[in-house]
């Protein structure tokens, strides 16, 4: 037992000496509707999508090998709980497919990437297969419409699959200020951002207080709702190392305090493509 705990620990830790941010320079926002923007007093004091039952699956970046694609599963997630809050939780969950993503995609790799790059290629693409196309090997594999989607037979014989439903994205960007980023949240759903992930090493619950970290970013999260709790106000944050991790896989970390934000990056599903 012991050797498997040490054994997840290494696993994760590995993330931390990493840069999983390949950050690709002036991404033009594509805008199509008005922003959102509540007023202070219009903003709810928490916001937790798991109590409303609008939150897709997790995911682990890290098996079946080590894969620094935070950036996909960041990006990807929120667009699938976008899609289950559009769908006011009718929607079974449909995760974009990473690992199309990584194959196909010029947002980024195994070796690091761009959440805001991922959504750009998404529209421009016309959109991007779901898991069920081509699940998740975590490594780098050529672009080809076998590493697309596929499907396989009984005779073990694998073939390409032309036809198969698309997540489209209509508009995507940037939004900056923890007002305007509860908005979109608020609003629309969760969102991509960037986070040292030294300041979660050794992370097991409660409000990580980011007091050991600075500006320095290596790492994609999603965050997705905020609370308070005895005084202390914080932003919540999905992972993608698993469930095993944090709180089930999600942790708390200080709002308006050392943790700024900065920019963070979202996408609107097309809504032709939320279906119950």
């Amino acid at each position: 037992m012991l050797f498997v705990v040490l054994a997840i620990v290494a696993a994760v830790t590995q993330a931390y000496s990493r840069n999983e941010l390949v950050l690709q320079d002036n991404i033009p926002d594509v805008i199509k509707t008005k922003q959102p923007l509540f007023a202070a007093e219009e903003l709810p004091e928490s916001l937790d999508y798991r109590q409303l039952g609008l939150m897709t699956m997790d995911l682990n970046q890290h098996i079946p090998v080590y894969c620094g694609s935070c950036w996909a599963h960041a990006a990807f997630s929120s667009i699938a709980d976008r899609m289950k809050i559009l769908s006011k939780g009718k929607q079974r969950d449909i995760i974009p497919s990473v690992q199309a993503l990584i194959n196909c995609g010029d947002a980024g790799s195994c070796n690091g990437g761009d959440s805001k790059a991922a959504y750009k290629w998404v529209h421009d693409n016309g959109g991007i297969p779901d898991w069920t196309c081509q699940q998740y090997q975590a490594k780098n594999m050529k672009c080809a419409p076998m590493n697309t989607c596929q499907n396989c037979d009984h005779s073990g014989t694998c073939e390409a699959v032309t036809e198969y439903p698309k997540i489209v994205v209509s508009e995507y960007g940037g939004v900056t200020g923890d007002q305007h980023i509860m908005s979109e949240i608020l609003a629309r759903g969760p969102v991509a951002a960037y986070i040292d992930a030294n300041c979660l090493e050794d992370y097991t619950g409660g409000i990580d207080m980011y007091e050991t970290c600075g500006k320095y970013t290596n790492h994609a999260i999603q965050i997705n709702g905020w609370g308070t709790e005895n005084g202390t106000d914080y932003w919540i944050g999905r992972n993608s190392w698993g469930r095993y991790w944090g709180e089930d896989g999600f942790f708390r970390i200080v709002r308006g305090g050392q943790y700024n934000v900065g920019t963070a990056y979202w996408a609107v599903p097309d809504v032709s493509e939320v279906q119950a």
